[in-house]
């Protein structure tokens, strides 16, 4: 089965809290309740769009997109960045991850097509994500920021334009 992008409300945290994780991934990635309540305390909710990855009827992934006035600090004004990206434990190794990323691409070629690029930080400590993210088409910038957990990898994935 494909995996499909379904869209959440930022009060949604139930859809996903079955989205568990090993420990030292979830330091990484940070709890669901801690991105929940950003979305809902967020001044900018119009720019944050929290997604779940969906595989049949089940709900196997997460993850949010921010752009204009909700992007970090490190990111330029004419990119989308993609934040807390999970993939349960229980469906890891399936590819889902990839699929992830080419949902994200796919809602910003049809929903913001003057965007070329998603962004995103990971932690220098987390070689495994860096690798991964790294064969799903991302390229290292060689840009770095100092995050709540240590330095970052500044990443980017180059859109196609359709």
């Amino acid at each position: 089965m494909h995996a499909t992008l379904k869209s959440l409300s930022h009060f949604d945290h139930g859809t996903v809290t079955h989205l568990k994780l090993e420990p030292e991934q979830e330091e990484f990635v940070g709890p669901l309740d801690l991105s929940f309540s950003e979305l809902q305390n967020s001044s900018h909710p119009e720019l944050e769009h929290p997604f779940s990855i969906v595989v049949g009827v089940e709900t196997v992934g997460f993850f949010i997109l921010r752009e204009k006035a909700a992007l970090p600090e490190w990111a330029p004004p004419d990119v989308i960045t993609l934040h807390s990206l999970r993939v349960g434990q229980a469906y890891q190794g399936n590819g889902y991850g990839k699929a992830a990323v080419e949902l994200a691409a796919q809602w910003i070629l049809t929903n913001r097509p003057y965007v070329s690029r998603l962004m995103l930080s990971v932690n220098v400590r987390n070689v495994i994500a860096k690798h991964a993210y790294l064969n799903h088409g991302f390229s290292d910038t060689g840009d770095t920021y100092c995050g709540p957990i240590g330095t970052q990898n500044i990443l980017e994935y180059k859109l196609p334009f359709w």
